[in-house]
Formats: structure tokens, sequence, C-alpha cells
């Protein structure tokens, strides 16, 4: 009933709204527009002459001015002196009017209500409305429409590159593009475009690897183990080569050997790699499967120190590296930066929910530098002071950051 009620109340506030200006009479209607117009042309002339006596303009400069307000008041005249006055509605058109507009405007409003609203559905407090799962959905949606968008780009940028079949940075990219909005058949083509085009490389072979896992729901196959094997002949220190090899030994029931391949591996890692706490949560669960102490073969095998060049820094594939930059330049001006800005948004969104990911954010920082979005690289810069705290070693962070601002000129 209240819901009525306020609905009845805000219809006849929005008829007074609506009728008020109707029934007004005519002689009370406001002055010809054209008559104040003229007023407003007079003032600025006056206004030009005290300005030119002040010495803000120059004579030319006010002539100029003149000649201007002088056309616009003539073209004032001509409308004047050829426009016509309408005659107002007699008093029972009126009077036949506003009866009409009270009638139907109610009535429509409820005939609208009742094809699109849910009047039989009752209202929700808010304490029984899970907030939770909504932002979930709006996220969700908002995720969507940005995979969306990076899906129509990753489109075009395989048109531009079927010309180009060697282009490693573009074919690369493409695939990591394919990859981040979860189409991993499209991502796996587009590496293998890369693969068969180009001389060996172990970068590719653990891609096209990774996207056959990902395909398989997590389990290694024989083909994708047999590219690991080639990425780890080439670079026996990849971390995906190793990582996938000691998984598949895990489904072999190998897990002594694949403990051996992930201790190793946690050796090559460093320290600020996102990929530690995945490894290590999988070194943990082995351990404790073979009843081992997987906190004396954590400490046995430690974390390789962070390490700070830029070309370590730009191995880091949590946002867009300089060979992504170059490879976007395949396409248009617009399109690029709608690309990397989608590629920006996605590491910013995953920052929120690791907050102490420090090299996640220098990435970001930097991002946003060569985006020319000064703003966002402040507010990156302070989510690194507060991961900075967070870090074993908070000293050798907050110098980390120093050099960071240096970097960027701030």
């Amino acid at each position: 009933m209240i819901f009525w009620a306020i609905i009845g109340a805000l219809t006849a506030l929005s008829l007074v709204v609506l009728i008020k200006p109707l029934a007004r009479k005519a002689d009370s209607a406001p002055a010809d527009t054209a008559e104040s117009d003229l007023a407003v042309y007079k003032d600025q002339l006056n206004e030009i002459d005290k300005d030119l006596k002040a010495g803000n303009i120059v004579e030319a400069q006010a002539e100029i001015a003149r000649i201007e307000i002088q056309r616009r008041i003539l073209n004032t005249e001509q409308e004047q002196s050829g426009s016509t006055k309408g005659q107002p509605l007699s008093s029972n058109a009126m009077k036949g009017l506003l009866g009409c507009l009270a009638i139907t405007f109610p009535i429509a409003g409820l005939a609208l209500y009742m094809y699109l609203g849910q009047p039989g559905v009752s209202g929700m407090p808010l304490a029984e409305r899970d907030i939770a799962a909504e932002r979930m959905a709006i996220a969700q949606q908002q995720n969507n429409e940005r995979n969306t968008e990076m899906m129509g780009l990753a489109e075009k940028l395989q048109a531009r590159l079927e010309n180009e079949p060697k282009n490693l940075e573009g074919w690369m990219l493409l695939g990591s593009t394919y990859a981040e909005i979860g189409n991993f058949p499209l991502a796996e083509r587009a590496f293998r475009h890369a693969m068969e085009n180009n001389p060996p490389n172990p970068m590719i072979y653990s891609a096209v690897g990774e996207m056959l896992v990902a395909q398989a729901e997590g389990q290694v196959s024989s083909d994708a183990l047999e590219l690991f094997r080639k990425t780890l002949e080439l670079n026996p220190r990849d971390p995906r080569g190793l990582f996938y090899s000691g998984l598949a030994l895990t489904q072999a029931n190998a897990n002594e050997d694949a403990l051996k391949i992930w201790l190793t591996l946690r050796t090559y890692t460093s320290a600020a790699d996102p990929w530690l706490p995945i490894l290590d949560a999988q070194i943990v669960e082995l351990a404790n499967l073979e009843k081992m102490n997987p906190e004396k073969l954590l400490a046995s095998y430690p974390a390789e120190e962070p390490k700070e060049t830029a070309e370590q820094q730009g191995d880091d594939q949590s946002g867009p590296s300089a060979e992504d930059m170059a490879a976007a330049a395949e396409l248009s001006a617009e399109e690029r930066t709608e690309m990397i800005n989608g590629m920006v948004e996605r590491l910013a969104d995953r920052l929120t929910e690791t907050p102490d990911d420090l090299q996640g954010w220098v990435q970001l920082a930097r991002s946003y530098h060569t985006l020319g979005r000064s703003s966002d690289v402040l507010e990156a810069i302070k989510g690194a002071e507060m991961a900075a705290e967070n870090q074993p070693d908070a000293e050798e962070a907050q110098e980390q950051i120093q050099k960071l601002k240096q970097e960027l000129g701030l």
C-alpha cells in the first residue's frame, strides 16, 4: 500500500510540473527573446569600449569584435521582423487539454509499470540481499564486456598479422591476448603459428604446452610433455617447463621425482615472482603426501633474492612488456591504446586481490607511465609503498621504490 501511495504522490507531482506552465495566462508569458538578445549585444558593445580604454585589447581586436556583434544584432532584428506570433488556446480548449493530461498521464504510467515491472514481487530488505553475489555479478558483467572488446581487437590484430607470419612479437601478443580472455584454443593456434614460422624458442614451446594443459583442465598430455622437454633442452631453467614437467610426474604417481624438480625450480625462482606461492603450495601438498616436513624442505631450497635489473623486471608477465607494446603497434593508434589499456586494467584488477605483490605494482606504475596516465602512476606508487611494508625486507623494497620514482622522473 505504501508503494502505491508513493507512486501516486510522484505522479501528482509530475502532473503539477507539466500543467503549471500550460495553465499560465498568455499575458504572463516571458518577453520576446529577441529583445533580450538585443539588450545583451548592446551591453557587449559597451564592454568592448571599456576594455579598449583600459588597454586590455587593441583597436584591431575591438573592431573585429564590434563587427561580429553588429552582425548578430542585424540577424536578430531580421528574425524579429520576420517572426509571427501565435494565438493562445481558448479557455475551454486549455481545460480540455489539462483534463486529458490528468487522465492519460497516470493511466499510461500504470500501464507501462504493469508491462515492465513486477508488482507481485515483494521488496527485499537489505539484510536479506547477497551483496557479495551482486558485486560478483557486476564484476563478471564488466569482465565479459572487456573480454568482448579484447576479442574484437585481437581479431583485428590477427587480420593484420596474416601478412606477417614471422612477426614473433605480434603472434605471441595475439596468443597472450586470447589466453587472457580464456580462449585457449585460439591462443594455442596463435602460439603454434609463431612456433612454425620462427626458429626453435623455449618461450614458444612452453606457451603452446601450457595452452594444451589449460584445455585439458590441468592434465599434462604426452604432446604437452614433449613440448616442455623441448623447452628445457633449450633453457633448463624455464619456469613453465619445470613446473609442468613436475606436474606430469605427480599425475604418474612419481611424487619424489616431482618434488626434486619443483624444489630445483624453487631455487631458480625469485622471491618476488608471482608464481612462487602456487609452487610452494604444490610442494607442501606433495611433501605431506610423502610424510615429509614441508617447512624443512622449503628452508633447504630457498628462493632467490629479488633482482632489480630492467631486463628481469621486463620478464614479469603480470602486465604488458616492452615486446607487447611493440607488437601492439600493428594496430591503429586507437586500437593499440584500447588493447594495452585492457591488459593494464587486468593487472590492476589482479592487484586488488593480491595487494602485497610489489613487483606487480612496479610493473603497473611503469605501464601507466608508458600510457601517459600520470595520476594513475601516483596511485600505483602508493600501492607499491603499501606492499613494501609487508615484504620480508621492507628496507630493500623501499629502496626499489625510490629507484622506480627516479626512473619515472617523480
